[in-house]
């Protein structure tokens, strides 16, 4: 059944602080500068249109509407891509390309102009229009195509557009979610992309929204078992402490918070604890180190960084601004 989608002037937006006249004295958004800053210092392979940077970029750019200060990366690497995605011409429906894609969406904030995002609306039309629901093989698949898909559908009240990638999240949900442990397959870094995606597309939906609800499910479902995941030490990780999946499943929770879909007094203390543990990963320089490989089972070591880490930091860290008294 057809779900119309009511939309209320991007009511849900992905980035919910508005944009910033100058920086908020706050020692969230201090170490948020700090740590994009950090990144594209030392960072490595900052240049590549690939999933990872697109991350960093995303979450770039919620770092500058939440503090209103800049590093001027963000436009010039949009910009340097010429707004297309790094598609596979083999496979052009893969979910990665489409990471690309959010970090545009992102930027359009700043830069509206029309042929920003037109490849990657292209692109998600012409893979609705094929009737298929099984491009999505992963569960980290909620992460680099829903939160695009959701957007767009938002903004152009595309309602197919909405229709398709909930068709696909079934789909995805049938063949990789454990209904009785609310975990999704691989480790629990995969989790984390699963429920970082979701609480992107629940931020970004209306709150009336049928969809938005079934998200809102899920979400609380993960979010009860991954809560009791949580090491001693306030990280989560399949083999040790993970950066990344800390990140992600901490910026899961504070914007389920946000967004009135999750308990405040039940999850609010696994966020603090979750970035009071991102903290120590942090070097002297502000750079994050602990990040677990994507989806790997090897452990991390302190001097495993990764641009998608930090850009899960940076969304973590603005969902946290609202939920920090003095912020």
């Amino acid at each position: 059944m057809r779900t119309p989608l009511f939309v209320v002037a991007l009511a849900g937006s992905l980035l919910i602080a508005p944009a910033a006249a100058q920086a908020v004295p706050c020692a969230v958004t201090d170490v948020m500068i700090k740590a994009s800053a950090a990144w594209v210092t030392k960072g490595t392979d900052l240049k590549a249109n690939n999933w990872s940077n697109a991350n960093f970029h995303t979450g770039n750019i919620a770092q500058v509407r939440t503090t209103g200060i800049s590093n001027h990366k963000t436009w010039p690497w949009v910009q340097a891509n010429k707004y297309l995605l790094p598609l596979d011409p083999a496979n052009p429906y893969a979910p990665d390309p489409q990471a690309s894609g959010e970090a545009y969406l992102a930027v359009s904030f700043f830069h509206p102009e029309p042929e920003v995002l037109q490849p990657l609306r292209d692109n998600l039309r012409a893979q609705a229009k094929t009737g298929k629901y099984d491009y999505w093989k992963s569960p980290d698949a909620l992460t680099m195509s829903l939160p695009s898909f959701t957007e767009v559908a938002v903004r152009d009240l595309d309602q197919d557009l909405l229709d398709y990638s909930y068709r696909s999240y079934r789909s995805l949900k049938k063949r990789t979610f454990n209904e009785l442990t609310g975990l999704w397959s691989l480790n629990v870094q995969t989790n984390g992309w699963a429920v970082q995606g979701l609480a992107k597309a629940i931020l970004a939906l209306p709150k009336d929204n049928p969809y938005r609800a079934d998200y809102a499910k899920t979400l609380r479902k993960s979010a009860h078992t991954l809560r009791y995941l949580q090491r001693h030490d306030g990280f989560w990780g399949a083999t040790g402490k993970d950066s990344a999946a800390t990140a992600m499943i901490t910026y899961a929770f504070a914007a389920g918070i946000n967004a009135g879909v999750l308990d405040k007094d039940t999850y609010l203390p696994h966020v603090r604890k979750g970035w009071q543990a991102l903290q120590t990963a942090l070097d002297a320089d502000g750079l994050l180190g602990w990040t677990a490989a994507r989806n790997s089972w090897k452990p991390a070591s302190a001097g495993d960084s990764a641009g998608f880490a930090v850009g899960s930091f940076l969304l973590a860290g603005q969902q946290l601004v609202p939920l920090t008294p003095g912020c």
